[in-house]
């Protein structure tokens, strides 16, 4: 029995052993935001946003860079993983990039194709697939030298405006996925740094912000969508839940602004005599927050002007970034290849290998059914003499 015992025991002794290749998280470099550029002489270079944790703990501000809470490292190589090699020589500490949760392509680096970097991250095992990518105007290190007078670092600002879906929003998955797809395109916000308008604040002291999107064929960007047709995208992929839409009545010299609480969209494909149609129908509800007009909007009549403006608004909008897409960049970021694979298998496999000639063609038909929730609490604009308002 007590050899047994003695078995046992000696069988538990190397799984009790404890964490014998753990790091001390003293011994760590956290990396907040990442940034890769294209140089002139074809080398590749990354820099990291590292923290310094003796300035989180005592509780100094980005104010002055040298009291930020960050600081930021680089490395240069034949290939982004060289660089990360030389990287790491250049840090006391092994680098940690759990909590990266930004990726920011350079200008220049975006354009000549991203295809390499995109592997590495996807292969590497400490990225996460739901970090955020960006591609920024000239390079990407300057975002991350920025010092924000609200976040305690640029990486930090640039989550925080994701989140509130000024622009679109793609995670290194949504790239790994969307160039391996039908249609081999991705977008990704395209950010610049804000102009610094008080004079008491340095250059450096602001933030990076979204300008519109950067819209890619295969790994190479091809162009961009300004901010209005960044909305329109942001429509067509079902992901706006913080916008204005303002219209104006036949008439009247101000506008009336909707706020939008709920939208969907639908896509129906179809193939009629070799025509290929894409059918898209959106619903849309809102509420009136602002009136300009003398109008009352709590007049039935009015409320259906109202209404029918909104949806040929809404219309415009969409069409307006599908024509960009489909003539000016010939790129199909909304998924129109997918679809019609999807449904018409036998009719994708004929046109697959030519679908950058034939997604121009396919003809986009757009329905907008809106609704106004609410008109607000009164009808006529706020502090207008009854006698000026008109039903």
């Amino acid at each position: 029995m007590k050899k047994n015992l003695l078995f046992v025991m000696c069988l538990c002794f190397p799984i009790l052993s404890g964490c014998w290749d753990r790091v001390e998280l003293p011994d760590l470099a956290i990396i907040t935001a990442a940034a890769i550029d294209r140089l002139d002489n074809g080398e590749t270079r990354i820099s990291v946003q590292l923290f310094i944790p003796r300035a989180i703990t005592s509780g100094e501000t980005g104010e002055n860079p040298s009291l930020a809470p960050t600081f930021v490292r680089e490395g240069t190589g034949d290939n982004l993983a060289n660089a990360i090699s030389k990287l790491q020589i250049n840090v006391p500490r092994r680098l940690f990039w759990g909590q990266c949760k930004i990726f920011i392509f350079g200008h220049e680096l975006a354009k000549q194709g991203i295809r390499d970097e995109v592997d590495f991250l996807a292969r590497h095992p400490r990225p996460r697939e739901k970090s955020l990518l960006f591609v920024s105007a000239g390079e990407a290190k300057e975002a991350l030298t920025l010092v924000p007078p609200l976040e305690r670092y640029s990486g930090e600002a640039l989550r925080k405006l994701t989140q509130d879906e000024y622009g679109t929003i793609t995670t290194l998955r949504d790239v790994d996925m969307a160039l391996m797809g039908e249609s081999e395109s991705v977008s990704m916000p395209y950010i610049k740094k804000l102009g610094v308008q008080e004079k008491t604040r340095k250059s450096y002291q602001t933030i990076p912000v979204i300008e519109g999107t950067a819209v890619f064929k295969k790994d190479k960007m091809v162009g961009m969508l300004n901010m209005r047709e960044t909305r329109g995208l942001l429509w067509l992929k079902d992901k706006v839940k913080r916008s204005t839409i303002s219209i104006k009545l036949k008439g009247e010299d101000g506008e009336i602004t909707m706020t939008p609480t709920l939208g969907r969209i639908s896509y129906t494909p179809k193939i009629i005599e070799n025509r290929w149609i894409m059918n898209l129908n959106m619903e849309i509800e809102g509420d009136i927050v602002q009136n300009e007009t003398h109008v009352n909007l709590l007049n039935e009549a009015v409320m259906m002007k109202v209404k029918k403006e909104y949806e040929s608004a809404l219309k415009e909008r969409v069409a307006e970034t599908t024509k960009t897409l489909q003539h000016e960049l010939k790129t199909d970021v909304m998924d129109f290849g997918r679809r019609f694979h999807q449904k018409y298998p036998k009719e994708w496999k004929k046109v697959w290998h030519r679908w950058d000639e034939k997604f121009p063609e396919v003809e986009v038909k757009i329905s907008v059914n809106a609704k106004v929730r609410r008109p607000g609490y009164i009808g006529p604009p706020a502090a207008l003499p009854r006698d000026e308002v008109r039903e």
